[in-house]
């Protein structure tokens, strides 16, 4: 399912869905590709030919290299290892993103090099970028029933700006610990990725595996997310739409919120940029 695109304005902040976002200064235009291109953090590149893209991991993060076709076209991503073993492949279909997340963090996968392939299934232009988070998103204790809206402090905030592909977070969970974001769609375009310490399968993800290892539940007007296992989560927001620029920056995304144990079924921000009673 898609994000609404009721669009409203706040602030001088376009909201999509009812979703708050935070402008961030754009990027530099997008850059042309070549086969066996380098992907730094954050770079956005396009082409429309099947390429080889690399990149290190070199933080204890969780990071994430992800494919945007253009709206008629279908490229598929797959990831390989340093000695050129297949690691994961995602496949999503025309104008659909695909991703594959690692987790780095500590424990998990060792720093190294890493191949991402994109193969065309229906050719047209797409756009490819690697993520690593360079801060940790922390979820707010709960003070108070229900929010007072935007600016509530027992809020956080994931946010993808137009101009990119993915985005991603660490976010560390306690298993059964739980949050809200504030539309019923949101599972199909923020994504919490968790990994298995015993198993190192679970390490290396792609947007299907993710989809369908996450546990959510529609529930008030909101999703809900529960962590199954403790430690460092991923929290993958994409958007299914080529990049575009505008001036000022402009994006979408979700406000989150920790789950009250006194309330576990009712959403505090269900009414959000607007305050929930």
């Amino acid at each position: 399912m898609a994000i609404s695109r009721t669009v409203r304005r706040w602030w001088g902040v376009r909201l999509a869905g009812a979703v708050v976002v935070a402008l961030a200064a754009p990027l530099p235009s997008p850059g042309a590709a070549v086969a066996g291109t380098g992907l730094g953090d954050g770079d956005v590149l396009v082409a429309r030919t099947a390429q080889d893209y690399t990149y290190r991991t070199y933080q204890r993060r969780w990071s994430v290299v992800a494919v945007q076709p253009a709206a008629t076209a279908d490229w598929d991503l797959t990831l390989r290892d340093s000695s050129g073993a297949t690691l994961a492949t995602s496949w999503y279909g025309v104008g659909r993103t695909d991703f594959v997340v690692v987790d780095s963090t500590a424990g998990h996968r060792p720093f190294g090099g890493y191949t991402a392939t994109v193969t065309a299934y229906a050719p047209g232009p797409y756009w490819v970028q690697q993520r690593t988070d360079t801060t940790t998103l922390t979820l707010p204790p709960v003070t108070h029933s229900g929010t007072t809206g935007a600016a509530d402090p027992d809020l956080a905030f994931s946010s993808l700006v137009d101009h990119e592909v993915v985005t991603v977070a660490d976010l560390y969970l306690t298993a059964g610990e739980s949050f809200w974001a504030n539309t019923t769609t949101a599972a199909s375009s923020l994504l919490l990725a968790e990994s298995d310490p015993a198993d190192p399968a679970t390490f290396v993800q792609s947007r299907a595996t993710v989809a369908a290892r996450q546990h959510t539940q529609v529930l008030d007007g909101c999703t809900r997310y529960t962590a199954q296992r403790t430690g460092w989560h991923a929290l993958v927001q994409i958007g299914d739409r080529s990049p575009s620029t505008h001036v000022p920056t402009q994006g979408t995304g979700y406000a989150l919120h920790r789950v009250d144990p006194a309330r576990p079924l009712s959403c505090p921000q269900r009414d959000f940029p607007g305050p929930t009673p």
